[in-house]
């Protein structure tokens, strides 16, 4: 089954197009990634999926229900936003914040927690909590609601090269143990590359998609980023991240 569908979907935000006439498709089950340069249009792509943003034209589905029916959908999607942050004075627990979704089952809420590492951490306030803590409540937030689709936008935001490996894998291994898509954006080439089932290149219109082999090529990210952009090799030891240089 189709996870989700977007056809000739165009955004315009203050008299700008931001997303012009994109289409793409993924296929329930697959995890794959948008890239592109900073201001490419790709959180405003997910946002508008998510009706965050309103479009200007085109069509989504999100396992064949119309953007017009969005709410019978809305219990099977989940979003983890870019940049989470909470002042360090801010009293909420996690508890709390689980408390917050309504119905919630305190036994699933636990599950999510172990499953994402952060169990042992429901009596801290969320203020006290590091960055790499922080991504994992919320992924664990995300999950309660049993989520057929999730969409995170750079979720190694903040956390150092290490950090982005481990959320990495967690969200691949929590995507498999609860049989969702998944949709990513990222900036981190070398990490997609092992991955995403599939990548869509973005830069306002959707430049190219495919397997990770074909599309993450010098020529292709040069048509993305522009012609400054190199490839590095990986180096596993010491730890060289392969991102263009951008």
């Amino acid at each position: 089954m189709t996870a989700l569908d977007v056809h000739h979907l165009t955004v315009k935000l203050g008299g700008r197009t931001i997303v012009d006439d994109i289409s793409l498709s993924v296929e329930e089950g697959e995890t794959v990634a948008l890239i592109g340069p900073n201001g490419a249009g790709k959180s405003v792509l997910v946002k508008t999926i998510l009706r965050l943003l309103p479009k200007t034209s085109g069509e989504v589905r999100i396992f064949g229900t119309p953007h017009e029916n969005y709410a019978k959908v809305a219990p099977m999607v989940s979003y983890v936003p870019q940049f989470i942050s909470v002042e360090r004075t801010f009293p909420l627990t996690v508890e709390e914040l689980f408390a917050l979704k309504s119905g919630s089952d305190p036994k699933r809420r636990v599950h999510c927690l172990e499953i994402v590492g952060a169990q042992g951490l429901e009596r801290q306030r969320l203020g006290t909590l590091s960055g790499g803590q922080l991504q994992r409540i919320f992924l664990a937030f995300a999950l309660v609601d049993r989520p057929r689709i999730l969409f995170l936008d750079e979720p190694s935001s903040g956390i150092d090269i290490g950090g982005e490996e481990t959320i990495y894998n967690l969200i691949r291994r929590v995507s498999a143990e609860e049989k969702m898509t998944v949709v990513l954006i990222s900036h981190d080439i070398d990490i997609v590359a092992g991955f995403a089932q599939h990548v869509f290149c973005v830069n306002r219109q959707l430049l190219c998609s495919g397997p990770p082999a074909a599309v993450l090529t010098e020529e292709t990210l040069r048509r993305a980023y522009g012609p400054h952009v190199g490839i590095y090799p990986h180096h596993p030891e010491p730890h060289h991240p392969a991102h263009p240089d951008v």
